[in-house]
């Protein structure tokens, strides 16, 4: 079988930690070219990884290479204009976490690969943990009963320099925690929910210098139309030791707990763990998801599986972000209007 040819644009961190080790090990993917503005940090990244062609421009490389699959793993304000050039020429791209800036840009990404036949999907590799996994299946179930109140939070510890890079300028990002942590979070907490109809968002941001427009930390409230609560925290720099990132969920017949996950029912009158012995460590766990999450993407381009992470998905969870944006700048509580 023929190798399934892909391209990456875009070569920072994740794709130096996380993407491109991954592809080059996998026996049934090749990757063929590189493409970043910086062009000879491109280079010397293709060089150690024995990656044939560089680009600084993808239009001049989607028109030069014969690509199956694209990675785009650039700042968020091109993924946008990054995914309808993937789309006008018939590649199907990945796109990482957020789709698009807002749900009207993402609409139009949803709506030209529909018309076009031409795949999009969301990098959201939370979805592809095996504890995710194993507490979505717990709730599938009904393991838990039906969860009144989820709460979630990425809490990232002190640093002397918090604030790097494109990610705290919004006119690059689209925003700042929400847009960095926060959309991960919320991605996540509405997979584990089967995608339930949002009621309402009130959100508080926090910034602490006047010079910066990017929320440096949030709190947020949301209700489902099935009257599940939700609370999300985040912040890029808290006075704390370490990071702390979980995911709870009550039920009234168990509770779920991550990070690490653990699983608690009232089995006759007793609290009891109901938790799967994992053997992998939390970085195992974190490059699993991410081999997972590329190969639903190549079996997507193959014809041989449905997205776990479909554009779709991203339209919708790009109009909760949009509301959750609207709250805070209005200091008030808003209705999602379907």
């Amino acid at each position: 079988m023929d190798k399934v040819k892909v391209a990456l644009i875009g070569v920072g961190g994740i794709s130096q930690v996380v993407r491109i080790p991954i592809l080059k090990k996998m026996e049934n993917i090749e990757l063929v070219a590189l493409c970043d503005i910086d062009e000879s940090k491109a280079s010397f990244i293709a060089n150690k990884y024995g990656i044939k062609n560089v680009y600084d421009d993808i239009e001049y490389m989607l028109w030069h290479e014969k690509l199956d699959g694209l990675f785009i793993c650039t700042p968020n304000n091109l993924h946008y204009p990054m995914a309808l050039a993937a789309i006008q020429h018939g590649v199907p791209a990945l796109i990482e976490k957020p789709v698009a800036l807002n749900a009207q840009q993402a609409k139009k990404i949803a709506k030209q690969s529909a018309d076009a036949k031409v795949p999009m999907v969301v990098a959201m590799n939370n979805r592809f943990r095996k504890d995710a996994m194993t507490l979505k299946n717990f709730l599938e179930q009904d393991e838990l009963g039906k969860p009144f109140y989820i709460k979630t939070g990425w809490l990232k510890k002190w640093n002397r320099n918090p604030y790097q890079g494109w990610q705290s300028d919004i006119r690059i990002s689209g925003g700042g925690v929400i847009m960095d942590l926060g959309i991960q979070l919320i991605d996540l907490v509405l997979w584990l929910l089967g995608k339930p109809t949002i009621k309402s968002i009130h959100s508080y941001f926090n910034t602490s210098s006047s010079t910066r427009q990017a929320e440096e930390s949030a709190l947020v409230i949301m209700e489902t139309m099935n009257q599940v609560v939700i609370t999300l925290e985040v912040a890029w720099h808290f006075h704390m030791d370490k990071d702390v990132i979980y995911t709870n969920v009550f039920g009234p017949k168990g509770s779920a707990l991550m990070n690490p996950l653990r699983l608690y029912k009232d089995l006759h009158g007793n609290l009891v763990n109901v938790t799967p012995v994992y053997d992998e460590a939390n970085v195992d766990l974190y490059m699993a998801a991410f081999e997972k999450e590329i190969r639903n993407f190549i079996e997507v381009i193959q014809g041989q599986a449905t997205p776990m992470t479909p554009i779709e998905d991203g339209v919708y969870l790009m109009e909760v972000i949009d509301l959750l944006y609207q709250s805070a700048r209005q200091g008030k509580t808003v209705e999602f209007k379907t």
